[in-house]
């Protein structure tokens, strides 16, 4: 049997379990965990269970384990059509594992806040406590979620609620959730336990884009339905409708502030931030990660290698020159872009990223091919042509490391924090707005932003902005964790035999960092070139891409 049949089959038995099963007489249950649920627009309109993993704030409310599969920052203002105008108002915030929430039910008020831990790529647990005003009490409340496929989903909630008048109260939630289709379709089965009453719940949910979705659910006595809109890049319109038996209809509506859209942990679907303005969007599947890459030109092919947290898009400038000589594939290496940026089982090490691309080569049936990589990029393109150098025509890098062991000591304290929860969830929160494209624009053009051109600001502000809003903190996190073995590339059984162009820039602010990889370079390749570019920072091929291509081809014609 196919694994998609397999899923499909599942799929199907949860509807046909929740429809036996659905029909339970439930209705004090409900009754009770109206009052007590605090509403969420997605879980409303899947029927009142929200699937879990999900990267939505409300996570919170249903299972404190989902908290620890968040990053960046989330915010969700949700409420729903009642006589009591501005009551029934839900505030959620999750600065990445942590959440915090205030639910306010007309002259009630609830308070919540939890935090997620995962220390397994398939395992999760948090704990979560809230106070109620009105009842004078407190509730400690834990969830685990295990996810033994990337198909299937297991969540397990219990509360339990400690009165002031020493009464308590409990209920415990189970759900279960399959997904097929590419992560488009989602299914999710749930048992909600009070007491000695049972209910169930389902609800499917079917992806439009990205964060957009349509969605239907049945609850005891309840059918629903709702959606997702994007409205813009940091802003979603959510919309459920509960219908009960009575006729009556209960509207659920809110907006969602930063909630992930432009990056893709598992990008099994194959989406794409942005259609590709100069060449074409691909992928390839390696080691069950998505590479995706962009491709332009033909003729011999030449591996494009960006840098640290950086889309295909700092290649744009010089694309249009490559490609009229080149088969050019600027590749977006795990952790960036539309790639995978897996979490666990991958550290971003240098050679695991050279290991990917002599895969990446194999799926595409290229046998030798001509590599640039700048920084980050530089130090992959290195490994790889020391590791694999009958697959290695010519080296470009620039301003590139062997030896990045004294930048990443002198920068490990704010490597580090970048990689801590919280802390580096508001700093990615914050990259993901968009407010601090002007300023990171400048800080990486330095003095040169004012010499542009006004399209030559705009578009490299539109390269900083994208580099932004897919960053994550898991990169800076591994970055950080390196040790020195992983941080240098060795030369004690190999050296490049392949010719080596390096280029520098005269005013880059990583020149310093740079002398331990020129000595080793100089000690030990034959066929080397280094040239400094006059008046260049360190990311010269944005600042002058006509003349680094010029070198670039230059290089690359040479016999």
């Amino acid at each position: 049997m196919r694994n998609s049949d397999a899923k499909f089959i599942f799929g199907l038995g949860l509807v046909i379990f929740g429809l036996i099963f659905g029909g339970w007489d439930a209705s004090v249950l409900a009754q009770n965990l109206l009052d007590e649920k605090l509403p969420s627009i997605r879980a409303m309109g899947m029927g009142g269970i929200l699937p879990i993993p999900v990267q939505d704030p409300s996570v919170l409310l249903f299972n404190p384990a989902g908290l620890g599969w968040l990053e960046g920052v989330g915010l969700s203002v949700e409420g729903y059509n009642s006589s009591v105008p501005s009551s029934n108002l839900t505030t959620t915030l999750n600065i990445g594992p942590l959440g915090i929430s205030r639910f306010r039910k007309e002259d009630r008020n609830n308070y919540k806040i939890g935090y997620g831990f995962r220390p397994l790529p398939w395992f999760s647990w948090g704990l979560s406590s809230d106070f109620d005003k009105k009842r004078r009490g407190t509730s400690i409340n834990a969830g685990i979620l295990v996810s033994p496929r990337d198909w299937f989903d297991i969540s397990i909630y219990q509360k339990n609620l400690f009165r002031a008048d020493k009464k308590t109260e409990s209920h415990e939630v189970v759900s279960l959730t399959t997904r097929w289709g590419k992560g488009k379709n989602l299914l999710t089965l749930g048992g909600v336990l009070q007491e000695d009453d049972l209910e169930f719940r389902l609800g499917f949910e079917y992806r439009v884009l990205n964060r957009s979705a349509l969605r239907v659910g049945y609850k005891v006595d309840h059918l629903t339905f709702g959606g997702t809109v994007g409205l813009s890049r940091i802003l979603d319109f959510d919309y459920a409708a509960e219908l009960e038996r009575n006729g009556r209809i209960v509207h659920y509506f809110g907006l969602s502030f930063g909630r992930p859209r432009y990056f893709f942990y598992k990008n099994d679907v194959h989406r794409v931030a942005q259609a590709a303005k100069l060449g074409k969007d691909r992928f390839v599947v390696v080691d069950d990660h998505n590479l995706h890459y962009v491709e332009s030109g033909s003729g011999s092919p030449l591996i494009l290698i960006s840098g640290s947290m950086a889309t295909y898009r700092v290649w744009n400038p010089l694309l249009p020159f490559l490609s009229r000589h080149r088969r050019v594939l600027a590749i977006e290496s795990l952790g960036n872009g539309d790639s995978d940026k897996p979490s666990f089982n991958f550290n971003y090490s240098f050679g695991e990223q050279a290991g990917l691309i002599k895969k990446f080569m194999e799926k595409l049936e290229i046998e030798k091919a001509d590599f640039i990589g700048i920084c980050y990029g530089g130090a992959i393109a290195f490994q790889f042509a020391k590791k694999y150098p009958d697959l290695t025509n010519k080296v470009i890098v620039i301003e590139g490391f062997l030896d990045i062991e004294e930048f990443v000591e002198d920068h490990r304290f704010l490597l580090s924090l970048r990689g801590k929860p919280v802390v580096g969830d508001l700093w990615i929160g914050l990259l993901r707005t968009g407010l601090l494209d002007g300023p990171m624009t400048r800080l990486v053009t330095g003095k040169s932003f004012s010499q542009m051109s006004r399209k030559d600001q705009k578009e490299i502000r539109q390269i900083i902005h994208w580099n932004n809003v897919t960053s994550t903190r898991i990169f800076w996190r591994n970055l950080a964790k390196l040790d020195q073995n992983e941080l240098k590339v060795k030369y004690e059984d190999t050296q490049i035999k392949s010719p080596i162009l390096f280029l520098m820039g005269e005013k880059s602010d990583f020149r310093k960092f740079l002398k331990p990889t020129l000595q080793v370079l100089q000690e030990t390749v034959k066929k080397l070139e280094i040239v400094t570019v006059k008046g260049a920072i360190h990311n010269l091929h944005l600042q002058k891409p006509q003349e680094c291509s010029r070198l670039i081809l230059q290089f690359l014609n040479q016999p």
